[in-house]
This record gives C-alpha cells, structure tokens and sequence, in this order.
C-alpha cells in the first residue's frame, strides 16, 4: 500500500492545541529558498511540513518537503505540486511555487488555520445540516479539479482541512491526469504506480481502484460519499479488522442504511448512488451530486440539527440441532425465524430473513462470507438441545465479520413450551443490543402466541412453505394452530398467503381461494394493524383485481409508522407498477435495497414494463424469474440463450403455472402455434392482468388475433401501465396500426389518477426521486 502519510500542514488552534506548541525536529533547516523556517508541523512518510516566513511578501506559509530522493517520488512530488496549482478554487489549498534547495525539493503553500476533518470526527459524527456544508466544500473542489482534468485519488477524512472561512481540500500526491472526454488520454496503467501496488487509501477507494482498473471521475465521487458517510454516519462505510478485509467490503458489501428523518434518508439515498460499486452507476459528475445533496438537506427546514444513526443489521442463524430428532427437527429453521420475527419491530433493527442466511449454518459459520454475502453487523448462532420434554437453547450473539463475542445466552424450557424461549431469545437479544443501540429499543416484541400448541403447529406450518408446492399441507397446518389460538395474527396472515399460492399458482378454485385469502389477511390487520407481511400479501391481491392505488395509499401509510421496514417498499414495487407509476416502482426498489440489499423484489416485472430489456437481463442473470428472461431473449433474438434458460428451468421444481408458462414459451421456438394452444390454456382465465398482458404480448409475437383483446381485458382488470403497451416491441404492428392509441388512453387515465394517490400520501417524500 503506497499512501502519503503527512496528514495537515496547518496552524494549531485552540482546539488542537495551543499556537507554537508544534514540536521542534531534531535537524531543521534554517531556510529552503526564499522562506525561512519557523517549526515543523508534521511529518509523515514521505516528508515533512514547516511552517515558513516568506520574506518576499511578508506573509506565513506552509513549506512541504520530500524525504524520498528516487526519482519515481521527486516527480511524483512534481506532479502533486502541478496538480494543485493547476486549479484555483476557494476549496483547494493553494499552491506558491515548487523549488529545489541543494538537492532538497520542496512546494510552498497555503498555510491553513483549523483542523482536519478526521481530527473533528474524533469528536463525534456531523448532523446532515454540517455533512451538507462540508459536502459542498468537497464537491466544488472536486468538480473544479475534474474540470482542470485532474484526479484525485486520495480524498481521505486527513485531506480535508475545516477552516473558518470553509472546507480546503488537501494532498495531491496521488493525483492524475482525467481519462476521458476532458482531456482526451486514454485510459492507461498510471506510468508512476509500480507493479503490483494499490494505489490509495483504504476505506476511501473505489471498487476499480482496489482492483486496479483505470481511475475515473466518478472514483473520486465514491470517496467522496465514504468521507460523508463517515462524517454523519461516526463509523467508516467499509470495516474490517485488516486492510484486506476493509478492500473485500469496499468491493462486496453495503454500508448500513442511515436512519432518522426524511433529511437524513435522502442524504443517505444520495450516498447509496455516490457509493455504487460500478462508476456507470454513480453520479456524472460532482455538480450533479452536489445537487442532489443539497435537495437533500433542504427537507428538513425545522431549524433542529438532524443527527443520523446507521441500523443495526441482524441474522438469525437457523439452529443446529445437537442430537437428531425427526418429531423437533423443523425448530431449526423455524424457531431462528420465529425469533426473527419477534425483533421486526424494533425501530433500529433490520432483520435479514432467515432464508437469506440458511446457508450460512454450520458447527462454524463462515463469519467473513456472511458479512460480505449478506450485509450484516451481527449474527445470533445457536444451538438446540433434546433430553427428555426439555429442550435447550445456547446461543452466541456476535460482530460480523470480526467474530466479536457480543454476549451468549443458555435458555431450558420444555418441548411444549418453545414459544416462551422464542420470546426469552428474543428479549435477551434486545438487553444485548442496547448499549449499542443507545438505549433507543422501546418497541414492544411483537406477535407471541398464546398456546404452545398453536405455536407449534405455525412453526412447522413455516417450515413446509418454504416449498411453494406443500402450500396446501401449510394452509392445514395454519388452520390448526389458529383452531388452537385464533388470535394469532401471524398466522392469519401466512393462512392468507397459502390460500393465494393455492389459487394463483396451483390454480385451484382461484376465485375461492383468493376470497379465502383476503378474509384471512384482513384478519391478521384487525388483530396487528401492521403486520408487514399482512399488507405486502394483501397489496398483491388488490393489485392483482384492479386496486392498485388503493394497496399503494394503504401501503405508504406502513412504511411512514415504520421507515426502515423493506416489506412494505417491496409491496410498493408490485401495487405501483400496476397503477402505471413505473419511475416510482423503480424508487421503491431502490428503498428495498437501501434497508436490505439481498430482500427480493418484483422490479424485474417493471423493467419488463419499462421497455428496459438490457437492464431486465442484467437484473435477472441470477437465474430467477425464468419466464421473463426467456422473453427478453426472444425479444433480442438470442435464442440459443433462451433454450438454455428454459433447460436449466427444466431441471427445477416449479410450480404448475409456471412450467405450463414454459412449456408454452419454449414452444414459441419451434411451433408457435403449438404454443399459443399452450400458453391460452394456462393463462387465458388467470385472474392477474399483469399474466394477461403477458400472454397478449405473446399472441402479438405470434400474430394471434386474440391480443387486442387480451390487451384490453387486462387494462380494464388493472394493469394500466401506458409504457408497457408503448414500448413492448411484441405490439409494434398494433402500434403502427394505431389499435391501441384508445387503450393507451385508458391506461393513462389511470396513471394519473394514481399519481393523485401518491402525491396526496407523500409518496416522493417517501420514495425519493421519481
């Protein structure tokens, strides 16, 4: 690691100490040039800053020399100095002049009176409103640089200098030449970086730049978001115990989410996007950015400095059973995922679900790969002991990745009796969090059962619908636990999501099972009027028959009582698409990943919707979603691609709708009239008009005279998304027909009349941008 370890060349304040206590070197040059040395202000690994006289001009200023005397260093020094005074700008520290003085090279500049920025946040993080201010410092200065076509690559906490009359930024020893449209270079190795060494600072470096790809403008603006982040956040972007563990997170992992009001969440937004692992998807340009901060922190205009916290991200481990026992094997998963659910509703917590992290279970859980794979700070690891009707629980809450013993818990109850030791768990959790958490934890537990046999009968219930195909053993199995306790909300609401798997994807007396559902989830509503997945499930199912922007209205409200529950963004995603509000279905995606970077969404659908198929193929690489990919092949002509999507498809287990779906699409290669029949008869009396507008995109590909019809049915079902039937290149020929110029229309009525709804529920201050 090659890094300038000189970290100010400034004037002691009060603060920092008092005037002329700066210590005295051991050999000090009496003069360098024209400038005659007062003291040393610091020195580091590559030299060392004096205060000096200019007797010339009469004025105090800062002597910085060079200790190295190879001749990579000396020009490296070299072009420090000419990439400092190749900019002026209020922001950058000013550069004199760079001289020689019998063979010893020097700059002369600025001397500053303040401190650093990292001397400041020793004592304590910035509100937005001062991040806000120091953001424009660092921006003006880093658009000013990049407008000289000049790199920076070292913004550090340690080069940004706070002075009274504002922020300076310091050290262009890393400092190059811009690549690109501003310059005209072509992006090569930087000539002075030797082979095989990074070329940087960590915690501040961009994915590229730890990778040791070519350095762009929008490297320094990743920087830039870690300082900020840094500054409101009072803990790096990007932790470790070593600096390769500090580079694996820069490259793999997501900072936590910052929370605290609306300011504070669109600071961090403008954060996320400034902190995004590829440069194509940060901002253009420091202006930009800057713009976007400053819409940031005008949100709050109360006048009250707003003091960010970054959540706690936490998961549940499923439990490893000690001593086999096939009656209670099914407390592995479902008890970590019971005491998961019992912490939701604490305001400072994310909860990972536990089927994220399943994987991660073993006698050692890979502590470095669940934090890079799952972005979490701790994980509750356990184990489950039988003896006789006694069981016990031994859990270890730890720092991830470090391994840190956070605290450790041995619980006994008996077999009869699990939910008391979920809640037990649950509330030892919480006293171990609280120092951390500074005490904020008042939320009750939510959701505890009131007979261990209900409590049972749900556990086991959550295990068997993990698989989609044993919905109809789960919906059994919630039945008897709310025979046993019908005041359960939690299990209302998973009943409600069994009947709709049931119906919309066994298609199974749809219309019943759907009703069915819907009185279950209105159910759970009445017994926890925020019972996230209550509303996510129920949202799908009005969305699905025509009520899009009443689920979207029912759902802002959620996520207002609780802003840092990525449910009911994730719901957001689905009931805004429907209504036709595509750029706020994307923002609710966006919401999802800042809380919970690995929770699924149904954003693919809405990039289908968009017309973005390129960004469709891109999202869905993962192998998920087989239906739509196959699509978006066919409509890029990449066939060979598509059959072997529907290959590896063919190997899983789906559920009946979906392999009829397939079966048709990939008939669609070979004998489209063979999978017209096929496709009809799957979708043509499903409920959803999404599925419908699906299989009218279908009959258009295929010249099928049905699709106008399609189309129509499934405007007037609910699916009034005006781009879909513009952009679809499926429905080209009815386009240029002018068939659907009417249908258009309908479904654009209907998109104003949900942004009516969005905007009289504060969904943009919710959302962000749209």
């Amino acid at each position: 690691m090659e890094r300038d370890e000189i970290e100010d060349h400034t004037l002691p304040t009060e603060d920092s100490g008092p005037r002329g206590s700066a210590r005295a070197p051991e050999e000090m040059p009496q003069r360098l040039g024209r400038y005659r040395l007062l003291h040393q202000l610091g020195q580091g690994g590559m030299g060392t800053v004096y205060a000096a006289h200019d007797e010339s001009l009469g004025r105090r200023i800062a002597v910085k020399t060079i200790t190295s005397v190879d001749e990579s260093s000396r020009e490296r020094f070299r072009r420090e100095a000419r990439a400092a005074a190749g900019v002026n700008h209020p922001n950058v520290c000013q550069v004199y002049e760079i001289g020689e003085d019998s063979g010893q090279m020097f700059i002369a500049m600025e001397l500053l009176e303040g401190e650093s920025l990292a001397q400041r946040l020793k004592r304590g993080p910035l509100s937005v409103e001062e991040a806000g201010n120091l953001a424009r410092g660092i921006l003006a200065a880093l658009q000013a640089l990049h407008e000289a076509g000049t790199l920076h690559r070292d913004l550090k906490p340690s080069n940004v200098f706070l002075t009274r009359h504002g922020v300076k930024l310091l050290d262009f020893g890393l400092a190059r030449s811009l690549p690109g449209e501003l310059t005209g270079e072509v992006p090569t190795v930087d000539q002075l970086t030797r082979p095989g060494i990074i070329i940087g600072t960590p915690r501040y470096m961009a994915p590229e730049q730890v990778q040791g790809h070519p350095t762009v403008a929008a490297t320094d603006l990743f920087a830039a978001g870690a300082v900020l982040y840094e500054a409101v956040a009072g803990r790096p972007a990007f932790v470790g115990g070593s600096m390769v563990e500090i580079l694996l997170a820069t490259i793999h992992e997501e900072p936590p989410a910052l929370a605290g009001g609306a300011a504070v969440v669109a600071f961090d937004r403008v954060l996320r996007r400034a902190l995004a692992k590829r440069p194509g998807d940060r901002y253009a340009s420091a202006r930009e950015m800057l713009e976007e901060i400053e819409a940031a922190t005008a949100k709050d205009v109360s006048g009250v400095h707003t003091v960010a916290r970054p959540l706690t991200r936490l998961a549940v481990l499923p439990f490893r059973m000690l001593r086999p026992n096939p009656d209670l094997d099914f407390l592995s998963f479902s008890l970590a995922d019971g005491v998961s659910a019992s912490l939701s509703g604490l305001p400072s917590v994310v909860i990972r679900p536990c089927a994220a992290v399943a994987r991660f279970a073993a006698e050692s859980p890979d502590l470095k790969a669940l934090a890079t794979e799952a972005d979490v700070d701790l994980v509750l690891a356990g184990t489950l002991l039988t003896a006789g009707n006694q069981l016990r629980a031994t859990t270890q809450l730890l720092e991830v990745p470090s391994g840190t013993l956070v605290s450790s818990q041995s619980l006994q109850a008996s077999v009869g009796d699990v939910f008391r030791l979920q809640d037990e768990l649950a509330e030892r959790i919480v006293e171990s969090l609280s120092p951390s958490l500074g005490g904020r934890e008042g939320g009750r537990l939510r959701n505890v059962p009131a007979s261990a046999r209900a409590y049972e009968f749900y556990l086991r219930a959550n295990e068997v619908l993990r698989d989609w195909a044993q919905a109809h053993v789960a919906r059994d199995l919630y039945r008897e636990c709310l025979a046993a306790d019908p005041g359960f909300a939690p299990a209302w609401a998973k009943l409600g999501r069994s009947y709709r798997l049931i119906a919309k994807y066994h298609l199974e007396e749809t219309p019943e099972n759907l009703a069915r559902g819907e009185a279950a989830l209105r159910r759970a509503l009445e017994l926890d009027p925020d019972l996230p997945i209550a509303h996510k499930v129920l949202a799908y199912q009005e969305a699905e028959r025509g009520q899009a922007p009443e689920a979207m209205a029912r759902l802002l409200g959620l996520a207002r009582r609780n802003r840092n529950d990525p449910e009911a963004f994730s719901g957001l995603v689905h009931a805004c698409r429907y209504s036709g509000l595509l750029e706020a279905s994307e923002a609710a995606h966006r919401e999802v990943r800042r809380l919970d970077p690995h929770m699924p969404t149904s954003v693919r659908f809405t990039l289908w919707a968009k017309g973005d198929i390129d960004a469709l193929l891109a999202e869905s690489a993962d192998g998920t979603d087989f239906e739509l990919r196959v699509m978006a092949l066919l409509m890029r002509d990449r066939t060979d691609e598509a059959r072997e999507v529907l290959r590896k498809a063919g190997a899983r287990r789906l559920s009946p709708i979906l392999d009829t779906m397939l079966r048709g699409l990939g008939a669609l290669l070979d004998d489209r009239r063979n999978a017209m029949g096929i496709l009809n008869a799957a979708l043509v009396s499903h409920k959803d008009p999404e599925a419908l507008f699906m299989l009218a995109a279908c009959q258009a590909y295929t010249g099928d005279d049905r699709a106008l019809s399609s189309l129509t049915q499934a405007v007037e079902n609910g699916y009034r998304v005006p781009a879909a039937l513009k952009t679809n290149p499926w429905l080209s020929e009815l386009r240029r027909q002018g068939r659907l110029d009417a249908l258009i229309e309908r479904a654009e009525a209907g998109r104003r009349e949900a942004m009516r709804v969005l905007e009289e529920n504060r969904g943009q201050e919710l959302l962000g941008p749209i």
